[in-house]
């Protein structure tokens, strides 16, 4: 049953001039509670300007990484997504519920296949979780990314994507 818990920001991340990303430390008796599967989203709740706020957003990082963390593209008018950009620092406490969603696929070391996603902006986010998760666990699987962006100063986690790239020369096709 999805719940929120009080947890602490670990790292605040600067990826674009409108985005970072966001960790988390997770106490040990809630490990369990927030295992999550590539492609998945956490929920935040906060009190911002005497109002609360819910707002999603997908976990970023592969469940093999051991990192909670994702990220948060500023829109204009947006309560928490400029919170987030503006505010948010290290050892700041968060209302944050228990991963959720389906967007994910199961991963076999066994597979096979050639996953491709067309993505744009902040998009991005769920699938990194999917190409790094596929990428280390599947090694007779291959990846194609299309990510369209504004301008290359907008790419969210561009060298990121280079490294994955440059370690994954022969599977990764961006």
């Amino acid at each position: 049953m999805p719940k929120f818990h009080p947890l602490t920001v670990s790292d605040v991340r600067r990826e674009t001039e409108d985005t970072v990303s966001v960790a988390f430390d997770i106490p040990a008796d809630l490990a369990v509670d927030y295992q999550f599967k590539q492609g998945q989203y956490l929920t935040f709740k906060q009190e911002i300007d005497g109002e609360q706020v819910r707002r999603s957003y997908s976990i970023c990082r592969s469940p093999l990484d051991n990192e909670l963390r994702v990220a948060i593209k500023k829109v204009e008018g947006g309560k928490f997504s400029t919170y987030a950009n503006e505010s948010i620092t290290v050892g700041d406490v968060i209302e944050t519920m228990t991963p959720m969603g389906r967007f994910y696929t199961t991963i076999s070391p066994a597979n096979e296949k050639h996953y491709v996603a067309f993505v744009a902006g902040s998009g991005i986010t769920p699938v990194m979780a999917h190409m790094r998760t596929i990428l280390q666990l599947e090694p007779k699987s291959s990846f194609t990314l299309v990510y369209g962006n504004k301008s290359s100063s907008s790419i969210i986690f561009k060298e990121e994507i280079e490294d994955l790239k440059n370690e994954y020369m022969d599977r990764l096709t961006i």
